[in-house]
């Protein structure tokens, strides 16, 4: 397998201003998650979860306040412990992906496998080989929820080429050929929600008009797009 060294080991991670980002959880991003993963992977608090890069934990926070019991975060940023309560920080391990599946013991599974803002910090090869491992860790029944930018939309440039650490745009095609060569199945590619009601129904009756124009609209507009992907279960 590819070696899946942390993006946090880059001079440009480091210089990402941890302190404060995305420490609380306001009703914008319990609207987002809910939309994004609840009701995008059909997820239940009783079911298991795993975050790969979870920063400072505002998507660990949120699993807690549904009443989740089984829940893991990896990131490989130590700064973002300084960031978390006792009681989440405890949930977290710092690591690079490949030290913590090589850690985790026979038969361990997850229900639901999370990449939030994650895959475009990798090649195409090494996302594949992430995507991979998530897969050996996933029940036969669970999901892997992404989170991308989605280059299928113009609206995506500021969200792409605002980072120098992403390596790869993905778009729902791409994205589909990577979750194939990792042995996922794509269930289904939908715009991520965005924070406001207001500005998503006014994007929405723009984009649908700009489409009526256009030869080949995209399938999302969305600035990011999320995917929801199953293993291939022989």
């Amino acid at each position: 397998m590819s070696k899946l060294t942390s993006v946090s080991q880059s001079k440009y991670y480091q210089a990402y201003d941890r302190k404060d980002q995305g420490t609380v959880l306001k009703a914008k991003h319990i609207r987002q998650f809910r939309k994004d993963f609840v009701e995008a992977s059909h997820y239940q608090s009783s079911m298991s979860v795993l975050e790969l890069g979870c920063g400072n934990g505002l998507f660990l926070r949120y699993l807690k306040q549904l009443g989740a019991k089984d829940i893991v975060g990896v990131d490989g940023d130590p700064r973002i412990l300084d960031q978390m309560p006792a009681a989440l920080a405890a949930m977290v391990h710092i690591c690079d992906f490949n030290d913590f599946f090589a850690s985790q013991p026979a038969g361990r599974q997850f229900d639901r496998v999370v990449l939030f803002d994650v895959l475009e910090h990798f090649t195409p090869e090494d996302a594949t080989a992430l995507l991979t491992s998530a897969a050996s860790l996933l029940s036969d029944q669970g999901r892997v929820v992404i989170r991308v930018p989605n280059m299928a939309s113009p609206l995506a440039l500021g969200v792409q080429y605002n980072d120098v650490t992403h390596k790869t745009a993905f778009s729902p095609g791409s994205l589909r050929q990577v979750a194939r060569t990792a042995g996922l199945s794509p269930v289904s590619f939908r715009a991520q929600a965005y924070t406001s009601r207001y500005r998503e129904i006014r994007e929405r009756v723009l984009t649908t008009v700009v489409s009526w124009f256009l030869a080949m609209p995209p399938m999302i507009w969305s600035p990011n797009l999320i995917a929801v992907l199953k293993k291939d279960v022989a």
